[in-house]
């Protein structure tokens, strides 16, 4: 098998190779040191002897794991709906919570009529609005972040899944830069009070503070976003936030204080609310 020796000499087999780290990660690892597969992982031999290149690589991202740099950037890769995404440091990890924000996004544009328009904003590495393409390609899409390092990685990423011709990518502080309506807006905003972001992981301590930081309650983006999405949605157009776990009724609350109807808060798989919908009366 490719990546793996039968030379006595190194010292690095599979079933060592194991003992490194947590088995739920041990498998992610060892597939991108070898370039083997989980399936031919599993099947392969556990005495088999790793190269001296996949254990030097193994070793060196064991030893960035100790470090508390998150499996994904270590890997420079993960999967969100379904779909390949690269990661890498300065930018949001796709995580599965934000695919409850996408999935009721794009059950909204399939239902839209032809050709609907939906904006992104705080996209990050693009992840939200390259799956909205991808599963609504009668969409268009536009793509909003304020960090230009963001808008590199999202267009790697529309272009791996091929519907980079169908996003624009805008750099804007929220609306600064746009001028169209649309019939959806999708937004997955710093929203960790500032106080709390100490006390974070130090894993997600990694990823950016710009990402992370939602002013002192965590609401400021929800605020600035809600003040203004009016200005910029279709009549009947719907509005999607992820949220903070605690923070689902507040954010309804604000929505319904600014005019929006049918406002609902959608939960994740483990019952905690995820999602905010309201939808802006044509």
């Amino acid at each position: 098998m490719n990546m793996l020796a039968q030379s006595v000499n190194l010292s690095v087999t599979l079933k060592e190779a194991f003992a490194f780290s947590d088995s739920h990660e041990t498998l992610w690892l060892l597939e991108k040191a070898t370039g083997l597969t989980v399936t031919q992982l599993r099947l392969a031999d556990e005495n088999a002897v790793l190269t001296s290149e996949a254990k030097n690589l193994f070793a060196h991202m064991i030893e960035q794991r100790r470090k508390h740099i998150p499996l994904q950037y270590i890997l420079g890769s993960w999967e969100f709906m379904g779909l390949p995404m690269e990661c890498c440091p300065g930018v949001l990890i796709p995580r599965g919570d934000t695919e409850i924000l996408a999935t009721e996004a794009i059950r909204f544009l399939k239902n839209c009529p032809d050709n609907p328009i939906a904006l992104d904003l705080c996209t990050g590495s693009g992840c939200v609005g390259v799956s909205l393409a991808h599963f609504c390609p009668k969409a268009r899409i536009t793509t909003v972040d304020i960090n230009e390092t963001t808008f590199a990685l999202a267009k790697k990423n529309a272009a791996m899944n091929g519907v980079v011709d169908r996003i624009s990518f805008v750099q804007s502080d929220l609306f600064e830069n746009i001028s169209s309506r649309f019939h959806c807006i999708t937004a997955n905003p710093p929203y960790i009070p500032t106080g709390e972001i100490a006390g974070l992981s130090e894993e997600v301590r990694q990823e950016p503070v710009l990402a992370l930081d939602g002013g002192p309650d965590g609401l400021d983006f929800y605020r600035a976003i809600i003040s203004n999405c009016k200005n910029y949605l279709h009549p009947d157009g719907v509005i999607f936030f992820e949220i903070g776990d605690t923070q689902g009724e507040t954010v309804a609350r604000m929505l319904q204080d600014c005019g929006f109807k049918d406002v609902v808060i959608i939960k994740d798989l483990e019952s905690r609310d995820r999602v905010v919908r309201g939808r802006i009366e044509g």
